[in-house]
């Protein structure tokens, strides 16, 4: 993908095209709550539009005082007053939430999901007929570079997705899935990140141990994991090409990799993932 397509999968800074005139609640104030209001505010929704609700009621007031949104006293008040409204709780949570909102939910609403496991299916069960879109956003949301994967509910109309694909893409790509692939989605590009920080982690501290000072080994890490990350944004080589391009015969790349291979890492890697996509699925369940 070069990056002249990567930006036409993603809004541009500035005012969104088409504005959404409508009132926005968010059941449920955390971090991925909040990559979202931020996102839509600078996309230009105005905060008075936006109404939340959350168990935490210091929460609540750090988002209200950061973003200048309005907060409200239960859940139901949030359905009473939104067109659209994004379920951002922990997906424990969630059945207590359907049930306590299920006589105030309306079919003109759209409900967007981002509790992780959680089927389209099993929210239509208690809000009837009520359109539901179910996506799951990773956390480089919070600075505007999330990867969102996204997938229709029984009465979602294309309407109600492009509506959803708009609010959501302040905060990265929107990529369209079938639901029956959102397990998978959750194991690879929802838990992806903490892969990626854990490589991280175990580089720095190497490096540490080899001697460079901790200030140098952050500054070397970071940057080639963002210089790596922008090559298979804007290379049209796949990733096993530009592997073997950075690893020489006989080199220090090829020493690296013999120990990978030895020790099985890309089997280890890919166990990891799979025990990811299977605890999605329990967790549907």
């Amino acid at each position: 993908m070069t990056e002249e397509k990567l930006k036409g999968e993603k809004l541009k800074s500035g005012k969104m095209k088409g504005a959404i005139n409508k009132k926005i609640g968010f059941i449920g104030a955390g971090n991925m709550a909040e990559a979202i209001i931020s996102g839509i505010i600078k996309s230009g929704i105005l905060a008075r539009n936006i109404f939340t609700s959350d168990i935490n009621s210091a929460r609540l007031k750090f988002i209200s005082q950061k973003y200048g949104v309005k907060t409200l006293g239960g859940n139901p008040a949030v359905v009473k007053r939104a067109d659209i409204i994004f379920l951002a709780v922990k997906p424990y949570q969630i059945e207590e939430v359907l049930r306590e909102i299920s006589d105030y939910a309306k079919q003109t609403q759209l409900i967007i999901s981002i509790a992780a496991g959680i089927k389209t299916q099993k929210i239509e069960k208690y809000l009837k007929k009520v359109s539901v879109n179910r996506v799951m956003p990773n956390t480089p949301a919070l600075i505007g570079e999330g990867t969102i994967a996204i997938c229709r509910g029984r009465y979602a109309t294309a309407s109600d997705i492009k509506i959803a694909k708009k609010l959501l893409s302040s905060c990265g790509i929107v990529i369209d899935v079938i639901e029956k692939d959102m397990h998978s989605v959750t194991a690879v590009s929802g838990s992806g990140p903490a892969y990626i920080f854990y490589i991280a982690e175990i580089m720095r501290n190497t490096a540490e141990k080899l001697g460079i000072q901790k200030d140098v080994a952050k500054k070397l890490v970071h940057q080639t994991l963002l210089g790596a990350s922008k090559m298979l944004i804007l290379s049209d080589d796949e990733p096993e090409n530009l592997r073997q391009k950075v690893t020489s015969k006989g080199g220090t790349t090829e020493a690296a990799f013999k120990v990978l291979m030895k020790e099985k890492f890309g089997k280890i890697f890919e166990k990891a993932i799979f025990a990811a996509m299977k605890k999605s699925k329990k967790m549907s369940r």
